[in-house]
């Protein structure tokens, strides 16, 4: 396993097991129930993604990229028309932008 997997694993498991964990620090406060089970959504997405390309071939890497940035998109347009969301989506934006960066390295 990669460095770039071992992080999204790790990201993920966070994000599943303990959602509040890393909105409380990165944001400063705690998703509602709403965004929490999205959240946890995220976090198995980001741990079967990290396992289905930890002996992947460039090609799985690049899909996996593409779908980093699909969710970075995804996120800015949230961030745009959802005042309510505009830090937590914003914050998820970068940080798939940073794993779509390393699915294309």
């Amino acid at each position: 396993m990669k460095p770039l997997e071992v992080v999204r694993a790790a990201y993920g498991l966070c994000e599943l097991l303990a959602p509040d964990f890393l909105s409380g620090r990165l944001l400063g406060e705690a998703p509602d129930g709403g965004a929490r089970l999205v959240i946890r959504i995220l976090g198995a997405r980001h741990i079967a993604q990290a396992l289905l390309t930890a002996r992947a071939g460039r090609t799985a890497h690049r899909i996996g990229g593409s779908v980093d940035a699909a969710h970075a998109a995804s996120m800015v347009l949230l961030a745009a028309l959802d005042g309510r969301y505009r830090t937590p989506a914003t914050a998820n934006a970068v940080i798939a932008l940073v794993f779509a960066a390393g699915e294309f390295e």
